[in-house]
C-alpha cells in the first residue's frame, strides 16, 4: 500500500474540490473540506493544537507542567508509580474490555482542513465514521474492510483494515506480537501510548490519549509515512450503548478495491 493512507486511519481524501485522491493516507483523515467551509466555522479550531499530543507533560523538576496548561497548573503525572510497560498493559487491557462508543468527532486533515460529524464504534471490527457538509463521505469499517462512500461521485472505494494502524482499536484481542510500542507519554491528567506495527504492510503510526486515570479514549492520532498528521478529537462520547447492527452495513458498491 502506497503512503497516501488515520491516516483516520490514507485510504482517500477530499480536497477543496471534494475531488478524490489516492487512497492511502489515513484512514480518517479522509475528508478535508473546502477552504471556504473550514474557514467560515464560527468556531475555527487550529491545527497547530491539535496537532500536538496536547498531553499535559512536566519538565523534571519543574513546578509547573507546560504544553496546552496554564503555567500555574501543578500536579504529579499521572501513573507516576508504574513503569511504560504497565501504562501500556493498562491501556490494552482498557482495550479489550471496550465495547461500544458513539459521540461527535472533529478532525483535522494533514491540510489543516477541518472536519466533524458523528461517530459509531462496536469493537471488535466495526467503525461508522458520518461526516457533515460540506464534505461527502461516509466511512464504515466491517468485516476486516474500510469502505469510503463519497456520495458527490456516487462511488465506494474499499481497502484492508489491516493496512492500517487503526486495526489496534478495532481488534478484539490485542496483537502484541504486531505492535511495536513507539512511546508512552503522561501528563497530569492524560496517557498518551503510541503504537506502530512490524508488518511492512501496516503504514504509520497510531497514538491514543487518554483522560487518566480512568482511561476514557478523548482524542487519537494517525501519522503517516511521510510525517503527515491527521487527528481526531472526541466530544460527548457514551460508552456501552446498544448500537443498531444496520449502522456499519457496508454502502453501496460502485468503486475501487484499494490494495497498493
Amino acid at each position: 500500500m502506497s503512503i497516501a493512507i488515520l491516516s483516520a486511519i490514507s485510504l482517500m481524501c477530499v480536497d477543496g474540490a471534494m475531488a478524490a485522491r489516492p487512497a492511502q493516507e489515513f484512514v480518517l483523515a479522509q475528508a478535508e473540506t473546502n477552504s471556504v467551509g473550514a474557514e467560515t466555522k464560527s468556531e475555527k479550531i487550529e491545527a497547530e493544537d491539535l496537532a500536538a499530543p496536547a498531553i499535559r507533560t512536566a519538565e523534571p523538576g519543574a513546578d509547573a507542567v507546560s504544553g496546552d496548561l496554564r503555567d500555574d497548573y501543578e500536579g504529579p503525572l499521572a501513573f507516576e508509580n508504574d513503569s511504560d510497560d504497565a501504562v501500556v498493559e493498562k491501556m490494552i487491557s482498557w482495550l479489550e474490555d471496550l465495547d461500544t462508543l458513539k459521540g461527535d468527532f472533529t478532525q483535522v486533515a494533514p491540510s489543516g482542513a477541518i472536519s466533524e460529524g458523528k461517530f459509531y464504534l462496536r469493537r471488535p471490527g466495526l467503525l461508522r465514521f458520518e461526516y457533515e457538509p460540506p464534505a461527502p463521505l461516509l466511512i464504515v469499517a466491517n468485516g476486516g474492510m474500510v469502505y469510503v462512500r463519497d456520495e458527490e461521485l456516487e462511488t465506494t472505494d474499499s481497502y484492508p483494515a489491516g493496512k492500517t494502524p487503526l486495526k489496534f482499536l478495532l481488534q478484539k484481542n490485542f496483537d502484541r506480537d504486531d505492535a511495536r510500542i513507539v512511546s508512552v507519554d503522561r501528563g497530569v491528567d492524560t496517557v498518551a501510548v503510541t503504537f506502530a506495527s512490524d508488518d511492512e504492510e501496516t503504514e504509520g503510526e497510531l497514538t491514543l490519549i487518554a483522560d487518566a486515570p480512568d482511561l476514557k479514549l478523548r482524542r487519537w492520532i494517525v501519522r503517516d509515512l511521510q510525517g503527515g498528521i491527521t487527528v481526531v478529537t472526541l466530544d460527548n462520547v457514551i460508552y456501552g450503548e446498544r448500537l443498531a447492527n444496520n449502522l456499519f452495513r457496508a454502502p453501496e458498491a460502485g468503486g475501487r478495491f484499494l490494495d497498493r
